[in-house]
């Protein structure tokens, strides 16, 4: 669940009323950083899929050089991008631009398009202030680091298609926010409830309809490893199982695997990247571990802990907000929160709970995950040494540094370690 899976849900849109949607990203996805980041044992035989990993695996000591600088560069940008975000939302705010784009979309008349028009106005603006750090962070470093895979068109087309994608859906919560701040006294209740409706929706028909405006998902082409997935779902329990293989290498040569959506929508999808360089009896680990979070529910158990958050987010808000805006209402030209300029205070106020509430939202989906992979291990034949092999593949593939700093480990990681991942399925005994 990320751009391409959960409509990026780091769309404005989804910055608003899912602020914690890492935790339902990081407890679906095996790459154990929040962006989507992250050889058979000898005694068993086992099919090797066509791969070109030998120019990347196992880790050379040039690699490894790249793999600390591009973990060093991931760590300072969380508290740069975290900062940058915080400054663009204050010069909204403290330049009085919030104000003056409510003042040029009173065009619109009606209240409902006067809100949208200032939506897309902000946006827009938001857009272009962004772009530079964008650019910077997602295609120089990225095509830096060998991961990029498009051209700078093909890259902006796509940011062009998400910002469009937004404009069309975030005047949903956004109307909702700013009906019941208006018309309730408890409307962080009313909204938190309103909610859930909309994000249940979101990540029904985001497989469907907006994820494949991105990437091309298809079923597996190697029908083999298809028949050992659908048998391993089954014996699993799990019943008309959909298994996808997406053509994620039109952006990057980064591995992957995750769990979307919900109800007939929910399907595992696999990288095709992925599936060049693994093993099977490495995919088939991988697939244990996502039918880990099929089968225990853990998609619920994320989106019950994203509403907890939502109301807890806006009731402290709304305990705390009133104060600011009194006290600075003639620099921000809006006396009351329910004025549509008090959108980017609204959002500082939840990117500063949300980066507090890291340490809980995260900690939550590493137990998630480490329960995944007790299921991984558990329920599939595969040995210790080929589900270490696994992650260590996916730490040297994506350069996610196998051994991070405790702090950073606490803070921001979704996933346990690959270092503590790997000794832990080394030693797993099964029951």
């Amino acid at each position: 669940m990320s751009l391409r899976n959960l409509f990026s849900v780091a769309s404005v849109c989804i910055l608003l009323i899912l602020p914690c949607s890492a935790i339902l990203a990081d407890s679906l996805d095996i790459i154990p950083d929040s962006t989507i980041n992250q050889i058979a044992d000898s005694s068993i035989e086992t099919a090797s899929i066509e791969t070109e990993s030998e120019s990347i695996y196992p880790l050379s000591p040039e690699r490894k050089e790249m793999l600390a600088r591009y973990s060093a560069f991931k760590n300072i940008w969380r508290f740069i991008s975290f900062f940058l975000g915080l400054g663009i939302m204050a010069l909204f705010l403290f330049s009085g631009l919030s104000a003056k784009i409510r003042d040029w979309a009173q065009v619109a008349k009606k209240k409902f398009f006067i809100l949208w028009l200032y939506l897309v106005i902000f946006m827009t603006i938001d857009y272009l202030l962004s772009f530079p750090f964008e650019f910077y962070r997602s295609f120089i470093i990225e095509s830096n680091y060998g991961f990029m895979n498009q051209t700078f068109m093909e890259w902006f087309s796509e940011g062009l298609l998400s910002l469009l994608l937004s404009a069309l859906i975030i005047i949903i919560p956004v109307w909702l926010l700013y009906y019941t701040i208006e018309k309730l006294k408890r409307w962080w209740l009313a909204f938190s409830l309103g909610a859930i409706p909309f994000i249940v929706f979101m990540v029904v028909v985001t497989p469907v309809f907006i994820s494949p405006l991105y990437n091309d998902f298809t079923s597996l082409e190697d029908k083999q490893l298809e028949k050992e997935i659908l048998a391993l779902a089954e014996a699993n329990g799990i019943e008309n199982s959909n298994v996808f293989q997406v053509n994620a290498s039109k952006q990057s040569t980064k591995l992957n695997a995750y769990v979307t959506g919900l109800f007939n929508t929910k399907r595992i999808v696999l990288y095709d990247t992925m599936i060049k360089n693994f093993t099977y009896e490495e995919i088939k680990f991988v697939m244990g571990h996502e039918m880990g979070h099929y089968v225990m529910n853990h998609l619920w158990k994320g989106l019950s802990l994203v509403i907890i958050f939502i109301m807890f987010s806006f009731w402290l808000t709304d305990k705390t907000i009133h104060k600011i805006i009194h006290k600075f209402k003639n620099r921000l030209k809006f006396e009351k929160l329910a004025d549509i300029a008090s959108l980017p205070l609204i959002m500082i106020y939840l990117s500063l709970i949300s980066f507090l509430f890291n340490p809980i939202s995260n900690g939550f989906s590493r137990y998630l995950e480490h329960r995944a992979d007790i299921y991984g291990m558990e329920n599939t034949e595969v040995s210790g040494e080929s589900a270490a092999i696994a992650f260590d593949k996916l730490s040297v593939y994506n350069l996610s540094d196998p051994d991070p700093h405790p702090f950073i480990e606490f803070w921001f990681y979704g996933h346990p370690s690959l270092k503590k991942r790997m000794e832990f399925v080394r030693g797993y005994q099964r029951q």
